[in-house]
């Protein structure tokens, strides 16, 4: 089937009538024009047919193009078109070739015809699903003319739009094109649609423009939060989840965890850990998580007291949710009151066995949890007791680096405690630890510091392992280091090593005292004692000597 062309009008005969008969003739174009739009119609249909099952191709996309741009196609044929349009865009492979449509999207948006309008606005959100495509769709920068559209009196139109919307925030240079075009307010109205379609996109669109930290200030300021936790008992789980979704990325700014904690959303959220849809109870357990990582909403967190379901969550068969459960754990831990919950749970057994999972967020989440539980004295003792030092220092040799930041971190607080410390011993922690002090990372430098100063403030043979090692000499190059956190660390460890004959020695050596008049007067109270600490143990040894200061 060809395009459609405008054919060369041939020149016109005159035949012996019409010579001979002049007066008033007919315009066969005039008569013709009634019989074009259902003949463009049946052929239109007939090649739909004789398309099924076979991929669209470029000769095929032409010809709808012709049709859509042809005016004497009548308005059901191009809306047909458009629907097909749509549905070859869902498979990625043929969407790559229904991004020609949009050249024309701007026409098809401004036609008088409201299916054609919500078709197209089908077509451009189907295209922006795929991560492949959606750059096409932001290219030809539709912000404006969509936003427009959330406002127009067809429930039908607002909600494909509300959905292309969507998708097209999932790119940052897309939520920065619908932002500046005030999407965010349309949306927050919209939230209060009476169509539940509506309601479910308009709480995607908003937590998409929430992901991204150059667009969450736009959607915080115009303070969605209040409905988004009335959307979290709604009747219907797909606004449910979207309004989930939507609270879980706003929380992200303690603006937005602020406002959706003054609504209630802890209580919510613990209900909705139960929920028998897997991605609301994923969702629950993300948004406490995030209400948990800032210390003012925390305390509301842990009011609610979501533990318990929480911990019972990290043994789901779904690894999406044990990866939300074990983030919010991790927060949660870090408040007493939270910790001491989450203990009496069990978490510590099932925490340790998390750290053999596959899923790196999962084994990283699960480490930053342990720490935090060996932060606090009075829950230290049962993290201890479940002996996850062995799998702990696996973890210190792991591939990501976050991964190791936060093993290091759990060593360094389960070393606090002798029968802690004993154990990564056995294991090898020291050696592993005197090599990250090379980490490029400095959190990595810092905790594998404390936890080499925690292992030798417990007794002479754990300080002899770690004397062994031989750090001393990196450690004192690391009181130089420009992270105040790595010096603090650094001048602990130094200090716990001096004790022993052995480590004095070798911090002598490695020019330790040298140290001491720049590094006393710090205005950092954690170095100056460790500081004197130093001193007064290198003294006992007959290490005294310091060198003037300059």
């Amino acid at each position: 089937m060809p395009r459609l062309t405008r054919q060369r009008t041939p020149q016109s005969l005159y035949s012996e009538w019409s010579q001979s008969y002049l007066g008033a003739t007919i315009s066969i174009h005039a008569l013709a024009k009634p019989l074009m739009k259902p003949m463009y119609h049946r052929a239109v249909l007939n090649l739909i047919k004789r398309q099924q099952g076979i991929p669209l191709t470029a000769e095929t996309m032409q010809i709808y193009e012709s049709y859509l741009m042809f005016k004497y196609v009548a308005d059901i044929t191009k809306a047909l078109i458009l629907r097909k349009l749509e549905e070859r865009a869902r498979v990625e492979a043929e969407a790559q070739l229904v991004t020609d449509f949009l050249v024309l999207y701007d026409i098809l948006l401004d036609a008088p015809d409201e299916d054609i309008r919500t078709n197209a606005c089908w077509v451009l959100g189907q295209l922006a699903v795929h991560s492949s495509t959606r750059p096409a769709v932001v290219a030809v920068q539709p912000g404006a003319r969509l936003v427009a559209l959330l406002g127009d009196a067809n429930v039908n139109i607002v909600r494909v739009v509300c959905y292309a919307v969507s998708h097209i925030c999932l790119d940052l240079d897309g939520a920065i094109l619908v932002v500046t075009a005030g999407a965010p307010e349309f949306l927050k109205q919209l939230l209060e649609s009476h169509d539940e379609d509506v309601r479910k996109y308009a709480c995607w669109a908003l937590g998409e423009l929430a992901v991204h930290s150059s667009t969450r200030v736009a959607v915080v300021a115009v303070q969605p939060g209040a409905r988004l936790v009335a959307l979290l008992g709604d009747a219907n789980v797909n606004v449910v989840k979207g309004a989930c979704y939507a609270v879980s990325q706003i929380c992200r700014d303690l603006d937005g965890a602020t406002v959706v904690v003054t609504a209630g959303a802890p209580e919510f959220l613990k209900q909705l850990l139960e929920s028998h849809d897997e991605e609301v109870q994923w969702h629950a357990c993300w948004a406490l998580g995030q209400l948990a990582v800032h210390s003012s909403t925390r305390v509301a967190v842990v009011a609610v007291q979501p533990g318990a379901h929480l911990v019972a969550l990290l043994s789901d068969s779904n690894v999406n949710i044990v990866r939300g459960a074990s983030y919010a754990v991790s927060h949660i831990c870090r408040d007493l009151d939270g910790a001491t919950v989450v203990v009496t749970a069990g978490a510590p057994r099932v925490l340790k066995q998390l750290l053999e999972s596959q899923d790196e967020d999962v084994r990283k989440s699960a480490c930053w949890a342990l720490g935090y539980l060996a932060f606090h004295s009075s829950t230290l003792a049962r993290v201890v007791a479940v002996r996850p030092g062995a799998r702990l220092i696996a973890l210190l040799s792991d591939t990501n680096i976050k991964i190791v930041k936060a093993a290091c971190y759990a060593v360094s607080q389960i070393s606090q405690d002798r029968d802690g410390a004993t154990p990564v011993v056995e294991r090898g922690a020291p050696g592993f630890l005197k090599q990250l002090l090379e980490s490029d990372d400095e959190d990595v430098r810092m905790c594998a510091c404390w936890a080499l100063g925690h292992i030798a403030f417990h007794s002479s043979k754990l300080r002899a392992a770690v004397v062994a090692v031989k750090p001393c000499v990196r450690l004192v190059a690391l009181v130089g280091d420009d992270d105040v956190n790595v010096v603090t660390g650094a001048c602990f460890a130094l200090a716990n090593l001096a004790p022993s004959r052995a480590g004095a020695r070798a911090l002598t050596e490695a020019g330790a005292l040298d140290l001491v008049p720049g590094l006393i007067e710090s205005p950092q109270v954690d170095v100056q004692r460790s500081m004197c600490l130093l001193l007064a143990r290198l003294a006992r040894h007959g290490y005294n000597r310091i060198p003037p200061s300059t």
